[in-house]
Parts: C-alpha cells; structure tokens; sequence
C-alpha cells in the first residue's frame, strides 16, 4: 500500500485524508492518505521518517510550506518563485516538492471571469497569500494590493512580486478579495476582518477557510449580494491537481468533493 499524507500543525481538522482516500477508493488504487500532525522543531526528523518509509507524496500546510523545500531533493521553478510549497511526490527515490495552491485559487476564480484587469486584494502574507499574489500576477490582473497586520510582512512580500501593500485600504474599486490568512478558522462566531460596510454586490470574495464553511466574511459577503468562493474550493481544485500527479490518473472530482461535503455541511 502507497502512504501518503498531509503535513501540518495542526493538522487534524484537515479534510484532505477524506477527500483524497474517496479518490483512492472509486478508483480501486492501493493507497492511504493519512495525517502527520507535525511541529516545526521536529520537520527535520519526519523528512528522515518520510524517506525511511518510502511516503510516496504529501500536502503541505502550515507551517511547514516554506520550511519543508530545505529537505528535498528539488524543488519546481513555481514553488520556487512562490516561495512556499504545498505539494511533495516521490520519484526515483528523490522528493520533489511543487506549488499547487495557485491551481487552486485560479480554476475557482475563472469560473467568475478570472482575473485578467481585475483590481485584487489580498489579505495575508503568508504562504497561501504568496500563492494568491503569484497566481493574480500570472492571471494578468489590473492591480494587486496586501494587507497585513505585520505591515512589514506586507511590504516584503509586495516587493518581491511588485505590487502594492497597505495595512489599510478603502475597498472601494475592490473587484476580488481573496482571505489568505487563519483568522477565523474553527471558529463558529468568526472574526471581522473586513467591516460589513465596506462590502458590496460587485465583490468576488474568495475565503481559503473552510472550518467553518460559513465564515464571518461569507456570511457578510452574501447579506450584502456580493459573490462568494468558499474555502472547500480551493482544498479540492488544488487536491484535483496533486491527485493527478500522484496516481497518473484522472481524479473522481464529484466523489472527492462529495467527500469534503459530507463533512463540512
């Protein structure tokens, strides 16, 4: 039987084993995705278990997507130039690690018109951030402004893929909000992170939690009309993307997104 997994901490309110383990089943391939509950101090000794059991692949999360590139073997020039990775598959015995959080952000957002000459905010500077910035840059977007509450993460990561950064912004002339940081997440109340007022129909808001389902924002985003992406989409486009690099197969989408469903809603 194949190993594979997800590597985070926390990480036991991941969906991912049940998205991907529906995959494995409806396509009868003798494999198990499984939770690797991991903190930072002791990413160095699990990348020693991963090559001792021969792991054949891993999704990457926080807070390993940056760290995790130091012990492979090679990482993609779309990793590189995101600077986080979120995806890691065996080949010949050597790790490679890859970044298909921007798969997962694209192929949702094209569905309501990409974002070719689009003004886009994005909150958060981490790695998901990185992969949201990377992914509207590449997407041709009119603009492209960070917010952050550590204004000098902002600013760094502004600066490298030049754009703009902000610790505040009007969101006026805002047509896509992506929500890139953990604000919220498990927590049923929700957090605030844009005042309701400040929303309005012609948004595209995209939340990259998905515990709860519902945030805060995407229950705001929706009283005022706005249209919404919620964070399952992103979990399932770019676990479409990883589950085809692993098995050289074509994923089972509805069985797999009927997975994640059944445990979020």
């Amino acid at each position: 039987m194949d190993i594979y997994g997800i590597l985070a901490h926390p990480a036991h309110h991941s969906l991912s084993p049940a998205m991907h383990n529906a995959g494995f089943k409806a396509l009868g391939i003798d494999a198990d995705f499984r939770i690797f509950d991991v903190p930072a101090s002791e990413l160095e000794q699990f990348t020693k278990l991963m090559r001792e059991e021969k792991i054949k692949g891993l999704s990457v999360s926080k807070p390993h997507k940056e760290n995790i590139m130091h012990f492979l073997d090679e990482v993609d020039g779309i990793a590189e130039k995101i600077g986080a990775c979120n995806f890691v598959y065996e080949k010949n015995g050597r790790y490679l690690g890859s970044n298909v959080d921007w798969i997962g952000i694209k192929e949702p957002i094209d569905q309501f018109g990409g974002f070719e000459d689009k003004n886009v905010v994005i909150l958060g500077a981490g790695g998901a951030a990185r992969a949201a910035v990377f992914t509207a840059k590449k997407s041709h977007a009119a603009s492209i402004t960070v917010l952050n509450r550590t204004l000098e993460h902002a600013k760094t990561l502004a600066e490298e893929f030049d754009c703009e950064f902000n610790k505040l912004v009007n969101f006026n002339g805002a047509d896509i909000v992506i929500q890139a940081t953990s604000a919220g997440l498990n927590n049923p109340e929700g957090v605030e992170l844009i005042p309701k007022e400040k929303l309005n129909p012609s948004m595209l808001i995209f939340e990259m939690i998905y515990t709860p389902r519902e945030t805060r924002l995407i229950r705001d985003a929706l009283e005022v009309g706005a249209q919404v992406i919620t964070g399952e989409n992103m979990l399932l486009h770019q676990g479409y993307a990883a589950f085809e690099i692993w098995t050289a197969q074509k994923p089972p989408r509805e069985i797999m997104r009927q997975a994640v469903l059944d445990k979020i809603t």
